[in-house]
């Protein structure tokens, strides 16, 4: 259960964000997204206010950033814009909104592939055996053709 929100209070400006690092949540509506944040904020919870405030400055800056370049927030943008924007801060030469770039994707993906539908629609069957597992399976289909 979550006991602090962190990202869940600016889910209207981490959903285009989200919808340009997995396409495939572009059609989600706040009620929708509200488990992803809510796993990502399970994650967040533990981590110290600080970072947690950093994370939450660096939505909103995100959001704000494309005015300056688009005269648009980034929920104002085509998902093609979206992806120019995050695409130059992944190899901005700011070191901290690299960081946090890589940070926050990191989290997204963490909320929406750790939502069990997810993951079997994606076919994602975890084994504590990890890559040994993989490649004997691989192994048999080799013996298999």
């Amino acid at each position: 259960m979550v006991t602090h929100e962190v990202l869940a209070p600016l889910a209207r400006q981490i959903q285009p964000i989200l919808a340009t690092f997995v396409p495939a949540t572009a059609p989600l509506g706040l009620a929708e997204l509200a488990p992803v944040l809510a796993r990502v904020d399970e994650r967040l919870a533990s981590e110290p206010p600080a970072l947690q405030r950093q994370l939450r400055l660096f939505v909103r800056i995100l959001w704000w950033l494309p005015l300056f370049t688009h005269l648009r927030t980034m929920g104002g943008l085509s998902p093609a814009q979206r992806l120019r924007v995050l695409t130059w801060l992944q190899d901005c030469p700011i070191t901290k909104l690299r960081l946090g770039l890589w940070g926050l994707r990191t989290l997204l993906f963490l909320g929406w592939y750790g939502e069990p539908a997810v993951q079997a629609r994606l076919g994602y069957r975890p084994n504590i055996a990890g890559w040994d597992a993989w490649n004997a399976q691989k192994a048999a289909q080799k013996q298999g053709e």
